[in-house]
């Protein structure tokens, strides 16, 4: 079966900023698309039933948004607006909406869409407030990602160690509650499995450990807390991606200074095992499951690498297939149906 996935990254607009590729297990990849025009593509999303894709322009003190038309002679620009903040570096798609993560300013913005998919206005804006104990990387807030969770948004807030929860209310975001992680842990992203719909898991950027939450009557509750580093590891390191097998047996996370994948079985229940931790390319912020296979990103050195997931040990091992791409540091599947 061959997998085919998008990959964004840091460019400037005259280099290749989101690429199209091809896995094959059996033969390796193929770029078969490169784009210019875009500016620091660090995160970018297909919508689900048009031709569009949206794309952030991570850069301060504003950023943007953008929407293109996936054409045959490749995207067409249908308009941009400003993200309300510094450094956009993540998108969700929900209900009609384009939510977009603004980290360095630390708000959440939203946005309408038209019929065609093109940006209409931003309709609100969350702006957060608060720090954390670490004074170089919870100094205010953070905002790294947001998730559609029964009726809800959920924002990971790095710089407060807080999830917040978000529902739309008279054309608002209202928040409802949040969910409080240890001080100075840094929660960066969220996964969770159709398998598991009672179940959330976070990773936490700052003290490198992924978090089981379980669904209560009023909202979360953390219920696991695993290191992803070996024992004695005293280099610096920060968390990154977080993604569960389809199947739901395995969760993957991604360290960035140790360059590892902590690979944790899950339990039919969805409890976490501790992890076993493969070497990897280095700086591996995001990466992609696609089938037995896991394909990194390195960030440093500008190259996605794929392993094989021996889904026996639990353990990452070197399939010998590479390919180049400006800075990768978000992949996306190409569609649906095994990423046709």
């Amino acid at each position: 079966m061959t997998y085919r996935f998008l990959t964004g990254g840091y460019a400037d607009k005259t280099q290749p900023g989101v690429c199209r590729f091809a896995f094959d297990p059996a033969g390796g990849f193929t770029r078969e698309a490169a784009w210019t025009g875009f500016l620091n593509p660090s995160f970018a999303l297909l919508h689900p039933s048009l031709p569009v894709l949206y794309t952030v322009e991570e850069t301060t003190p504003q950023g943007a948004v953008h929407a293109w038309e996936m054409t045959a002679e490749g995207p067409r620009h249908l308009g941009g607006l400003p993200s309300g903040g510094a450094d956009p570096c993540h998108l969700l798609l929900d209900g009609g909406c384009l939510y977009a993560a603004n980290y360095t300013s630390g708000s959440l913005a939203a946005f309408a869409l038209n019929a065609d998919g093109s940006l209409r206005a931003r309709w609100g804006l969350r702006q957060h407030s608060g720090h954390g104990p670490n004074p170089s990387r919870q100094e205010c807030a953070h905002v790294h990602f947001s998730m559609a969770q029964s009726g809800e948004i959920l924002a990971c807030d790095l710089g407060q160690d807080a999830v917040f929860r978000y529902i739309r209310e008279n054309g608002q975001l209202k928040e409802v509650g949040r969910v409080t992680f240890p001080a100075g842990s840094g929660p960066r992203h969220l996964a969770g499995s159709p398998a598991l719909p009672d179940r959330l898991y976070c990773v936490a950027e700052l003290s490198s450990q992924v978090f089981a939450l379980t669904r209560t009557a009023d909202g979360w509750r953390i219920d696991q807390a695993l290191s992803m580093l070996p024992a004695g590891f005293a280099g610096e390191n920060t968390a990154a991606a977080i993604h569960i097998t389809p199947d739901a047996r395995f969760l993957l996370a991604s360290n960035r200074g140790h360059d590892s994948i902590a690979v944790f079985a899950l339990s039919p229940e969805g409890a976490l095992s501790a992890p076993v931790l493969s070497p990897c390319v280095a700086q591996p912020r995001d990466f992609l499951i696609a089938g037995d296979h896991v394909l990194v990103g390195s960030q440093r050195d500008s190259l996605i690498r794929a392993y094989r997931l021996d889904r026996g040990a639990g353990r990452l091992a070197d399939a010998g297939f590479t390919a180049e791409a400006p800075h990768p540091v978000c992949f996306q599947p190409w569609g649906s149906a095994a990423y046709a």
